[in-house]
């Protein structure tokens, strides 16, 4: 439970996102993180019922309304500010994750260990240093430089890297250990920069879309486990049943992942009247649907991908900096590919 002065910190960094918003006369904005605020409301009355009637879930899920209410609040409060802040803060997140990212893979100098070594330091600073790049070219909307930087340029220099520091023993294990992230973590996710110079609103677009995926992702897991449950040995069952990686998510589903997919898409037209003018003409509801389909789909994956790193290295969460639901890593893992998916489907056919 909050105590006052937390809550007080909370509502004041509402308010004052949608004051800024306010003043700059960005109605999109305004429907987008009202609805986000009305969805939070939502959820906490959802877990003050279940903490009433106690059940089972009552903690977890007031976990998670807490922390979603801090992570919502600031994220609305760094695109409500300077488009600089904006830049800074995306920046920040792409920062964190690797940072995580990398913490989960322990440096030792044992051979045959799932670990990097010593010497990967200056192949991982530079993953560092190429964030700051990246806020740099996608604030001065050098688009095809922002593109290539990382895939091209900088995984040539990791290598070279390698080759000076005269070693061989793991370089390939190290390799793509640090190539793994630097794609994910400061070109996929870094995509999100080069997103505001299309407005805020193509933002809230991704992640809201993007974060209610993994919603509907949880909650209808559950429903369709019980009613699996309760429908008798056939075809349905077997669908409702069906896994899509057991080894690495012993519990997803492809009817929950399709349905949540689906679901998404629906969402996705709420966001046309609403989204701006690009130069190539409005996002239309056909256009609109296909992109929430996809965030859906991708977003399963996503989670899974990041499943599959977890297991490999014996690790339940990425992290503990979020009550409720781990680390950075594990907020962020869908939008990892929701992300570019989304910037590119819309600058290839309206920029």
């Amino acid at each position: 439970m909050m105590k006052l002065p937390e809550k007080l910190l909370l509502a004041s960094i509402v308010f004052a996102s949608f004051a800024m918003v306010w003043r700059r006369d960005d109605s999109a904005m305004l429907y987008v993180m009202g609805g986000i605020v009305g969805l939070l409301l939502l959820f906490s009355g959802v877990w003050r019922v279940m903490e009433k009637r106690q059940l089972e879930m009552a903690e977890e899920i007031r976990k998670r309304t807490v922390t979603w209410w801090w992570m919502a609040a600031v994220f609305m409060l760094a695109l409500a500010f300077h488009r600089m802040v904006s830049f800074l803060f995306l920046g920040l997140l792409c920062f964190s994750a690797m940072r995580e990212y990398f913490s989960l893979v322990p440096m030792t100098e044992k051979e045959g260990t799932k670990t990097l070594s010593f010497k990967d330091r200056p192949s991982i600073l530079l993953g560092y240093a190429s964030i700051p790049l990246m806020i740099y070219l996608a604030y001065i909307r050098w688009y095809e430089l922002f593109m290539i930087a990382i895939p091209v340029y900088v995984f040539l220099v990791v290598p070279i890297i390698f080759v000076l520091q005269n070693r061989t023993a793991g370089s390939l294990k190290s390799l793509g250990v640090i190539t793994v992230g630097l794609m994910f973590f400061a070109h996929n996710l870094g995509h999100c920069l080069f997103m505001i110079n299309a407005g805020p609103i193509l933002v809230m677009f991704c992640f809201v879309l993007t974060e209610v995926r993994d919603l509907f992702s949880f909650w209808l897991g559950k429903s369709l486990a019980a009613l699996a449950s309760q429908t008798h040995p056939g075809p349905v069952r077997s669908f409702l049943e069906w896994r899509i990686a057991p080894a690495v998510s012993p519990n997803k589903t492809w009817a929950t992942g399709l349905l949540s997919a689906v679901l998404v898409a629906i969402l996705a037209l709420v966001f046309v009247p609403i989204m701006p003018e690009f130069p190539l003409g409005r996002l239309s509801y056909e256009y609109s649907l296909l992109i929430g389909f996809l965030i859906g789909i991708f977003g399963l994956f996503g989670d899974l991908v990041f499943s599959m790193i977890k297991r490999d290295l014996n690790s339940k969460d990425s992290g503990t900096l979020l009550p409720g639901h781990g680390g950075v890593i594990d907020r962020v893992d869908s939008l990892v590919f929701t992300i570019p998916i989304t910037f590119h489907l819309i600058y290839w056919k309206y920029f």
